[in-house]
């Protein structure tokens, strides 16, 4: 379906849009608000499914005489266990182990510099899902999306299970001979040995690290993060002289700018937390903060903005440079040394002359001194990043923690090594858990300086593009299955294995121990005996290192200095912010959503989950805003070529409203070579990153046209279209404060239906849209809790996507520079549901306690349901998305949840097994079901604490209490459904009309 630009002037249009072909109203939109599905989602010429024709004769009587037919065949097929494996009973029972109830440990991972402590459920030892740790200080019981989702890599059936030397299996015996052997060799003759690792926030590994240095002096160590932006670390050397680590604190912050920075995009629990809290409005009369945004391409902080400036990034630096020269002539101390001639006074031109605008930031900064906070996007260049350094400083911003951290490094570190590796400089070269032959932008000289190290080994978990060059392959164990600790602001961190290692596989601290005993130095035999010897010197005397280990942590009190900012630094870089032009076309290379930097690409939950500006699944497409599409012709899903220098990518092109003019995005971690599920998908976009670590992610000079041909996209934006009608609502402060439900009236509702009674509970839900940024840990967290399939990219081009619970994206204004809302949609657990009543089977009905529910040995298919869902929620099983399965992959499922076959209908149960386990915990007790004391998945993921769940019955329950705000409304309510889901209307705070100006 091609999106074709308006050609003449604006047109009248409907206030919320998600498309867009809804807000041209295309005839192919007008034609898809008439239809039910999309098309392709249901039977075509001759389906798949059925093998029916349309109007193939195949009548009613037809289909209900083989009902009966259907059920005694489920009865069969059920106890079919063909290629599920044997079952094996226990000779000796574990003594924490009881068959039937969850063990739940606390243990930790990190992305990068970021670390997420978090509580890991078990069931019959199998981990099969991921909260945050609600003992933590910060991420207070959150995590991410990638966190959530990374149990499934646990059983990742591509994982390396025995080590290989030279291509073929062998034993640990024989790979650590030749390891250790490589090393006593390079050690005796002098010539230096390449250690790559990711980041180091362990301290155990960073002590390890140092003891294997002064065992093996040669020894050259560079941690390697190819998604942290080098800018930023470039930045942070001149400002701070020191790499530095930069947590944002936003409990207090009344005003924030974003250059382009996209802290809301669930990768940062703490601040999505406190974003949350400061949005959770009971009155309009509540405080409220601002947030600020200036960035080219639209992002997830960019769509909860009040306030957003589309901005050449290349030009972010000139303005924050702009915006401290006018506070410092209000009176607000520059840093000694500060030197801004270069800056030109006045309202800088890509703000187009709005002066009100211009002066309103200012104020707003000016006005809220150490409660507002300036943080700048790790992809923006560098002088970008100093000029928030320095605008940091001159407020003195209590909005933003500076930690010295342990430097990182940059391509410019990366291709010194290249050119020691042709040199032949290294004896041997160890590459841990990175994979530089895939991400470093000149992959092929990587790859061809590499054969001049004579000794090349490789520690990870999936083969990849590294370790096809490499002659020792040394398999690791997943997190879930190893030791470690980590530092973080409050707590120091225990990791534990929360189950035994399922292949013959090893932690790579374990392996470097063992090379240091091969090195001469004393070791402990494993990594747990070296690390617990550590904790315990350093414990509490009142705590013993096995409550630190229940807890997951153990609370300090952070009293290391913060690094001082350098004013002398301001003056070079203000004055090469200045003279950066946006010519041209600009490329800005960002991790990708699902994939990072192509860690997680292998992650089919991750590949499925659509990203939540451009609802993409399975692909990374160049954006490209309306503007510059409409110049050069191009329509949503053609083929482009992106040239730069000799490099060239052939891929399809979505148009993004809210993207600036002359700026294109491309996300990284695609196009991978090796994983059954990620090779192949998308294109590797590294080739494209500069070798200047001070704007490796911003660049310039590049070409884009036309390449001939179109791509179907796998994209849900435009799936499940509810006709435009009253289903998302946003509200200004003033709006909030004078008329907050508007000019609406609900009709009477009359129904034939009794009316329900519920006599013990009423299960209802909250969700506060001010609060949800649209981050969609809630999609991945359901789907870890209740077995949804992966259907894969061409079932989701066809509509057929089986996420329970999906975010709908609404555009609110003009295609340039809209306003965006993100709102929940999961099935609405209707008192008078329409599925209900069309279901010939009852398979779907009401509990006696408010739920609608799916009897699934009893659904034989009809899809009535769905026909009558005027939300849209309900999913199909087309085909055996899960059957063929077998372990490790099955592993995963949760045993508390059905395991859906073909042919059947599936919904969100509002998590009835946590439901029912609560229940069955307070009957056992002799008590009462305590407030906030069920908590469905969804909620439990959301960072921002957005979804409240429980009994509506209750009147001093939040749910309760929540329901009679004045922004609450319920989504369709006039067609007399009766959702048990109540929605909080959105709120933003403009700084130029419509908003709170009270900080």
């Amino acid at each position: 379906m091609k999106t074709r630009l308006p050609e003449h002037g604006p047109l009248e249009t409907p206030r919320f849009w998600r498309t867009l072909e809804e807000r041209i109203e295309t005839p192919e939109a007008q034609a898809a608000a008439h239809d039910e599905f999309l098309p392709g989602a249901v039977p075509t010429s001759y389906d798949d499914v059925h093998g029916l024709p349309p109007q193939s004769g195949f009548s009613r009587r037809d289909f209900l005489g083989l009902v009966s037919a259907t059920a005694a065949l489920a009865a069969t097929v059920a106890c079919d266990r063909k290629g599920q494996g044997t079952v094996v009973p226990y000779t000796k029972r574990p003594v924490e182990v009881v068959p039937g109830v969850a063990n739940h440990y606390a243990s930790a991972t990190h992305e990068g510099r970021r670390v997420y402590p978090v509580l890991v459920k078990t069931r019959e030892g199998r981990p099969i899902h991921l909260t945050g740790n609600d003992e933590h200080p910060g991420v207070k019981g959150k995590t991410s999306p990638r966190t959530l989702a990374d149990v499934l890599r646990l059983y990742d059936p591509d994982r390396l299970r025995a080590p290989k030397a030279e291509g073929r299996t062998t034993s640990w015996t024989d790979v650590e001979g030749q390891f250790h052997n490589a090393l006593r060799s390079s050690k005796s003759s002098g010539k230096a040995v390449l250690l790559v690792s990711p980041a180091v926030v362990s301290p155990s590994r960073k002590a390890l690290l140092a003891e294997l240095k002064a065992a093996l002096p040669t020894l050259e160590h560079l941690s390697y993060e190819p998604a942290a932006g080098d800018a930023a670390e470039e930045a942070a050397k001149a400002s701070f002289g020191q790499a530095v680590d930069l947590q944002p604190r936003l409990a207090k912050a009344k005003a924030i700018l974003s250059l382009g920075a996209d802290f809301l995009n669930g990768e940062d629990p703490e601040s999505l937390s406190a974003w949350g809290a400061q949005r959770r409005l009971k009155s309009a009369k509540d405080s409220i903060n601002r947030l600020w945004v200036l960035e080219g391409p639209l992002t997830l902080t960019g769509t909860n903005a009040d306030q957003r400036v589309p901005i050449s990034p290349s030009r972010l630096g000139a303005v924050a440079f702009a915006l401290a020269k006018e506070l410092a002539a209000k009176g607000v101390a520059l840093p000694a040394g500060t030197d801004l001639s270069s800056i030109s006074a006045g309202v800088p031109a890509e703000l187009g002359g709005n002066t009100k605008l211009w002066t309103n930031l200012i104020k707003d900064l000016h006005h809220a001194g150490r409660n507002a906070v300036v943080l700048c996007g790790a992809q923006m260049p560098a002088e970008a990043h100093q000029a928030a350094h320095l605008l940091n400083a001159m407020l003195g911003s209590e909005g933003v923690a500076v930690r010295a951290a342990e430097p990182l490094a940059t391509v410019r570190d990366l291709e010194a090594a290249v050119k020691a590796m042709a040199e032949g400089r290294y004896a041997a070269a160890i590459f841990w858990d990175v994979n530089p032959a895939f991400t470093f932008p000149r992959a092929s000289a990587w790859q061809q300086a590499m054969t001049k190290v004579p000794f090349r080994a490789w520690i990870g978990q999936v083969e990849d593009e590294t370790s096809a060059q490499c002659q020792v392959l040394l398999p690791e164990s997943h997190w879930l299955e190893s030791w470690g600790d980590f530092s973080t602001p409050g707590a120091a961190v225990l990791q534990q294995p929360t189950v035994g290692t399922l292949y013959d596989t090893r932690q790579g601290e374990d392996i470097l121990l063992g090379a240091l005993k091969a090195l001469g130095a004393v070791a402990p035999d494993g990594y747990h005996a070296y690390l617990k010897a550590r904790w315990q010197k350093n414990l509490p005397a009142t705590t013993s290192f096995e409550q630190a280990l229940h807890d997951g942590l153990v609370k300090v009190d952070d009293k290391s200095a913060a690094p001082t900012f350098k004013g002398a630094s301001v003056a070079a870089a203000a004055k090469k912010a200045a003279g950066a032009r946006a010519e041209g076309l600009e490329l800005v290379l960002v991790p990708g959503f699902a994939t990072h930097d192509g860690r997680h690409a292998n992650n089919s939950w991750l590949q499925e989950t659509p990203d939540p500006i451009t609802k993409m699944t399975w692909d990374n497409p160049v954006l490209v805003s309306v503007q510059d599409a409409q110049a050069l012709g191009i329509q949503e899903g053609d083929l482009v070529s992106l040239t730069l220098g000799d490099a060239t990518l052939r891929l399809p092109a979505v148009l993004q409203p809210g993207q600036a003019k002359g700026v294109l995005t491309l996300a990284l971690g695609y196009g991978r070579g090796t994983g059954g599920v990620a090779k192949g998908v998308g294109v590797n976009a590294f080739p494209l990153m500069g070798l200047d670590p001070a704007s490796a992610n911003l660049v310039h000079g590049v070409r884009l046209a036309k390449a001939g041909g179109r791509k179907e996209l796998s994209r849900t934006q435009s799936h499940h279209r509810m006709e435009g009608r009253d289903l998302v609502r946003s509200l200004t402060m003033d709006e909030y404060e004078h008329n907050p439900k508007g000019h609406r009236h609900m009709p009477e509702l009359v129904s034939l239906y009794e009316e329900q009674k519920f006599p013990d509970h009423k299960w209802g839900m909250v969700i506060d849209l001010a609060a949800c940024t649209g981050c969609s840990a809630c999609v991945v967290a359901c789907q870890s809790e209740n077995n949804v399939p992966v259907v894969g990219p061409e079932q989701v081009a066809r509509g057929r996507e089986m996420h329970w619970i999906r975010i709908d994206r609404y555009y609110e204004g003009e295609l340039e520079n809209p306003k965006v809302v993100h709102q929940p949609m999961l099935c609405q657990h209707c008192d008078s549901a329409p599925c209900e009543t069309v279901c010939p089977v009852n398979a779907t009905n009401h509990s006696p306690d408010g739920l609608n529910q799916m009897a699934y040995n009893r659904c034989v298919g009809t899809r009535y349901c769905a026909n009558n869902c005027p939300y849209k929620v309900r999913r199909f099983n087309f085909f055996e998305y899960t059957a063929t399965k077998t372990e490790p992959e099955t592993l995963v499922n949760n045993p508390e949840v059905t395991v859906r076959p073909r042919g059947v209908m599936e919904k969100c149960s509002f998590c009835v097994q946590r439901i029912q386990d609560v229940k069955i915990r307070a009957k056992g007790e002799g008590r009462s079901i305590l407030d906030g004391e069920v908590t469905t998945a969804c909620m439990a993921g959301c960072p921002s604490d957005a979804i409240v769940f429980g009994d509506l019955k209750d009147p001093k329950s939040k749910v309760a209490q929540l329901v009679a705000a004045s922004r609450a409304y319920r989504v369709l309510e006039e067609v007399g459904a009766k959702p048990a889901i109540t929605y909080l209307a959105d709120l933003k705070n403009p700084a130029v009309e419509g908003g709170s100006h009270a900080h």
